[in-house]
Protein backbone atom coordinates (compact mmCIF):
# COMPACT_ATOMS: atom_id res chain seq x y z
CA UNK A 1 0.00 0.00 0.00
CA UNK A 2 2.86 2.38 0.82
CA UNK A 3 4.44 1.66 -2.59
CA UNK A 4 1.15 2.41 -4.34
CA UNK A 5 0.77 5.70 -2.45
CA UNK A 6 4.36 6.67 -3.27
CA UNK A 7 3.81 5.80 -6.94
CA UNK A 8 0.61 7.88 -7.04
CA UNK A 9 2.41 10.83 -5.48
CA UNK A 10 5.15 10.59 -8.11
CA UNK A 11 2.58 10.43 -10.92
CA UNK A 12 0.61 13.38 -9.52
CA UNK A 13 3.83 15.36 -9.10
CA UNK A 14 4.80 14.66 -12.70
CA UNK A 15 1.33 15.61 -13.91
CA UNK A 16 1.38 18.94 -12.06
CA UNK A 17 4.85 19.74 -13.42
CA UNK A 18 3.60 18.93 -16.91
CA UNK A 19 0.55 21.16 -16.48
CA UNK A 20 2.74 24.08 -15.37
CA UNK A 21 5.01 23.60 -18.38
CA UNK A 22 2.14 23.20 -20.86
CA UNK A 23 1.85 25.62 -23.77
CA UNK A 24 -0.04 28.84 -23.15
CA UNK A 25 -3.74 28.86 -23.91
CA UNK A 26 -6.48 31.39 -24.46
CA UNK A 27 -6.97 31.33 -20.67
CA UNK A 28 -3.55 32.99 -20.32
CA UNK A 29 -4.66 35.78 -22.67
CA UNK A 30 -7.92 36.10 -20.72
CA UNK A 31 -5.89 36.51 -17.48
CA UNK A 32 -3.88 39.26 -19.23
CA UNK A 33 -7.04 41.22 -20.11
CA UNK A 34 -8.67 40.58 -16.72
CA UNK A 35 -5.59 41.91 -14.94
CA UNK A 36 -5.57 45.11 -17.04
CA UNK A 37 -9.29 45.56 -16.44
CA UNK A 38 -8.97 44.97 -12.69
CA UNK A 39 -6.91 48.16 -12.26
CA UNK A 40 -5.23 46.29 -9.40
CA UNK A 41 -1.48 46.81 -9.75
CA UNK A 42 -0.72 43.80 -7.54
CA UNK A 43 -2.89 41.51 -9.67
CA UNK A 44 -1.20 42.80 -12.81
CA UNK A 45 2.29 42.28 -11.39
CA UNK A 46 1.57 38.59 -10.62
CA UNK A 47 1.51 38.00 -14.39
CA UNK A 48 5.16 38.92 -14.92
CA UNK A 49 8.43 37.05 -14.53
CA UNK A 50 11.14 38.92 -12.56
CA UNK A 51 13.09 39.45 -15.80
CA UNK A 52 10.14 40.84 -17.80
CA UNK A 53 10.73 43.38 -20.55
CA UNK A 54 7.98 45.47 -22.14
CA UNK A 55 8.47 47.61 -25.19
CA UNK A 56 6.22 49.95 -27.10
CA UNK A 57 6.76 53.03 -29.26
CA UNK A 58 6.53 55.46 -26.30
CA UNK A 59 9.23 53.79 -24.22
CA UNK A 60 12.78 54.99 -24.88
CA UNK A 61 13.98 51.54 -23.74
CA UNK A 62 12.21 48.33 -22.67
CA UNK A 63 10.61 48.45 -19.24
CA UNK A 64 11.95 46.09 -16.58
CA UNK A 65 9.92 44.82 -13.61
CA UNK A 66 10.13 48.12 -11.66
CA UNK A 67 9.35 50.11 -14.81
CA UNK A 68 6.40 47.81 -15.50
CA UNK A 69 4.91 48.58 -12.08
CA UNK A 70 5.37 52.32 -12.65
CA UNK A 71 3.88 52.09 -16.16
CA UNK A 72 0.72 50.28 -15.07
CA UNK A 73 0.33 52.59 -12.07
CA UNK A 74 0.50 55.60 -14.37
CA UNK A 75 -1.97 54.09 -16.86
CA UNK A 76 -4.46 53.37 -14.07
CA UNK A 77 -4.15 56.96 -12.73
CA UNK A 78 -4.34 58.66 -16.14
CA UNK A 79 -7.17 56.48 -17.47
CA UNK A 80 -9.21 55.20 -14.49
CA UNK A 81 -11.72 53.45 -16.77
CA UNK A 82 -9.04 51.94 -19.06
CA UNK A 83 -10.48 48.78 -20.61
CA UNK A 84 -9.07 46.01 -22.79
CA UNK A 85 -11.38 43.81 -24.84
CA UNK A 86 -9.70 40.87 -26.54
CA UNK A 87 -11.15 40.61 -30.04
CA UNK A 88 -8.94 37.76 -31.20
CA UNK A 89 -6.09 35.73 -29.76
CA UNK A 90 -3.63 33.38 -31.37
CA UNK A 91 -1.56 31.13 -29.14
CA UNK A 92 1.25 28.78 -30.03
CA UNK A 93 3.75 27.22 -27.68
CA UNK A 94 4.81 29.91 -25.22
CA UNK A 95 3.72 32.85 -27.37
CA UNK A 96 0.37 34.64 -27.66
CA UNK A 97 -0.85 37.46 -29.86
CA UNK A 98 -3.77 39.41 -28.44
CA UNK A 99 -5.69 41.67 -30.84
CA UNK A 100 -7.54 44.15 -28.67
CA UNK A 101 -9.93 47.06 -28.55
CA UNK A 102 -8.62 49.54 -25.98
CA UNK A 103 -10.83 52.27 -24.52
CA UNK A 104 -10.70 54.83 -21.75
CA UNK A 105 -11.07 58.42 -20.61
CA UNK A 106 -8.09 60.66 -19.93
CA UNK A 107 -9.01 61.83 -16.44
CA UNK A 108 -5.71 61.92 -14.54
CA UNK A 109 -2.14 63.03 -15.17
CA UNK A 110 -0.21 61.25 -17.94
CA UNK A 111 3.56 60.98 -17.51
CA UNK A 112 5.37 60.57 -20.83
CA UNK A 113 7.75 57.58 -20.49
CA UNK A 114 10.21 59.14 -22.94
CA UNK A 115 10.45 62.61 -21.33
CA UNK A 116 8.98 62.31 -17.83
CA UNK A 117 6.73 65.29 -18.62
CA UNK A 118 3.38 65.20 -16.80
CA UNK A 119 0.23 66.40 -18.56
CA UNK A 120 -3.11 66.73 -16.76
CA UNK A 121 -6.10 64.82 -18.10
CA UNK A 122 -8.64 66.60 -20.29
CA UNK A 123 -11.69 64.31 -20.05
CA UNK A 124 -11.42 63.12 -23.67
CA UNK A 125 -11.92 59.47 -24.60
CA UNK A 126 -9.95 57.08 -26.76
CA UNK A 127 -11.03 53.95 -28.59
CA UNK A 128 -8.42 52.20 -30.69
CA UNK A 129 -7.11 48.80 -31.76
CA UNK A 130 -3.96 47.39 -30.26
CA UNK A 131 -1.90 44.25 -30.62
CA UNK A 132 0.16 42.62 -27.88
CA UNK A 133 2.82 40.05 -28.65
CA UNK A 134 3.22 38.22 -25.34
CA UNK A 135 5.97 35.71 -24.60
CA UNK A 136 5.70 33.42 -21.59
CA UNK A 137 8.06 31.34 -19.50
CA UNK A 138 7.18 27.63 -19.06
CA UNK A 139 5.50 28.52 -15.73
CA UNK A 140 3.13 30.88 -17.63
CA UNK A 141 4.60 34.11 -16.29
CA UNK A 142 5.16 36.79 -18.92
CA UNK A 143 8.77 37.42 -19.92
CA UNK A 144 8.31 39.87 -22.79
CA UNK A 145 5.55 42.05 -24.23
CA UNK A 146 5.69 44.09 -27.40
CA UNK A 147 2.81 46.57 -27.52
CA UNK A 148 1.67 47.90 -30.90
CA UNK A 149 -0.90 50.69 -31.28
CA UNK A 150 -1.60 53.70 -33.49
CA UNK A 151 -0.28 56.64 -31.51
CA UNK A 152 -1.45 59.16 -34.14
CA UNK A 153 -5.07 58.00 -33.79
CA UNK A 154 -4.92 58.14 -30.00
CA UNK A 155 -3.24 61.58 -30.03
CA UNK A 156 -6.01 62.85 -32.31
CA UNK A 157 -8.76 61.38 -30.11
CA UNK A 158 -7.19 62.90 -26.99
CA UNK A 159 -6.52 66.30 -28.59
CA UNK A 160 -2.74 65.95 -28.38
CA UNK A 161 -0.51 67.58 -30.98
CA UNK A 162 1.41 64.71 -32.61
CA UNK A 163 5.15 64.58 -31.97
Amino acid sequence: MKRLAAALLLILGAMSATAADAPVTHADVDRWAQAWNSHDINQVMTLFAPNVQIDQPENPKPLDLAGTRAFFGMIFRAYPNFHVEVKQAVVEGLTAVSVERVTGTWSGPFVDPATGKSTPGNGRVFDHPGVMLIQYAPNHTITHVSIYWDQLTVDHQLGITPK
